[in-house]
């Protein structure tokens, strides 16, 4: 039987580099092998805020001031003990890298190198995040080398039962959808987007129009993300591989799909199935197939609310 293990807490050093683009620093620990975010066990008596600033300082030199929580991580190591990782948005204030008895390296990346060198996909969030949010607050920009990886968005919840009309078009749309829609958004400053597909009904176009525009692109309605033919939408899928695309859908399509990745191409999801409204799914992979998907609890309020 499973059992609560302690918690642990960490924090993601950011800096804005000398070109003007956001970089975040990782760790090497030799003990694991790994390239991961500072973190660690709380001491008797302290918080987890204070755990976490205090892992940075000790694992990388840095003194960081705490920001925004970034999103946790929850799942069953290999002794099935339940470990939960609670991380925040830590801005690097002073110091220098000093090598120690846990961590012999250190690494300043930007977002696509740090998402590429992370050895953990459930980290993976953490730094989409943290550059969404300092997108949306901060207008860092974009650097040549972003990722091309397929999103996979549900469209966002248009407004109050009450307030609908008799057809999807006649809805108005909510705060909800705006919210969702400035949060897309930001993730161009992470990820490349080539193309912008969407089911035609007006709270999926909507969901997606703004990153669209920022990204100069076109939204392209396609029938074949309405539900009607799981298939149809699964070739999508596969033309994607590859390129940087956001198909933005429905429920019932988002949970098809993904049945079918873990089903037939084997790919590995960092949580199990999650299709809120406005939330996003990042698959990655090669051409032949996507090896791993993780999950974005967008919108941005959700990925890091304030301290």
């Amino acid at each position: 039987m499973s059992r609560n293990k302690p918690g642990t807490y960490g924090a993601l050093p950011w800096r804005i580099g000398s070109k003007g683009a956001l970089e975040v620093l990782l760790i090497h620990r030799p003990a694991h092998g790994d390239w991961s975010i500072p973190k660690g066990k709380a001491e008797p008596g302290e918080s987890a805020r204070e755990c976490a600033a205090r892992e940075v300082r000790e694992e990388t030199g840095f003194e960081c001031r705490l920001g925004a929580e970034l999103p946790s991580i929850r799942y069953e190591d290999s002794r099935n003990r339940i470990k939960t990782i609670r991380y925040w948005a830590a801005a690097a204030e002073s110091g220098h890298f000093r090598a120690n008895t846990e961590v012999d390296a250190a690494r300043w990346l930007s977002l696509p190198a740090a998402l590429r060198t992370v050895t953990e996909p459930r980290d993976r969030p953490a730094i989409v995040a943290l550059g969404t949010q300092l997108q949306l607050q901060l207008g860092v920009r974009p650097v040549p080398e972003r990722e091309k990886m397929l999103l996979l968005v549900r469209g966002a919840r248009v407004t109050r039962r009450s307030e609908r009309g008799p057809t999807d078009d006649s809805w108005p749309l909510g705060d909800e959808v705006a919210h969702a829609a400035q949060s897309l958004a930001a993730l161009g400053a992470v990820f490349k987007i080539e193309r912008v597909l969407s089911a035609p009904t007006v709270r999926c176009v909507e969901t997606v129009a703004e990153l669209a525009r920022r990204e100069s692109l076109e939204v392209v309605r396609s029938d074949h993300l309405t539900g009607g033919s799981i298939e149809a939408a699964l070739r999508l899928v596969a033309q994607a591989r590859g390129t940087g695309t956001v198909l933005c859908t429905h429920e019932g399509v988002m949970e098809g799909v993904l049945d079918h990745l873990v089903r037939h191409d084997r790919t590995i999801l960092n949580k199990r199935f999650r299709v809120r409204k406005g939330s996003a799914w990042v698959l990655t992979g090669d051409e032949s197939r996507y090896h791993s998907a993780y999950y974005l609890p967008l919108p941005a309020a959700d990925l890091a609310s304030t301290p």
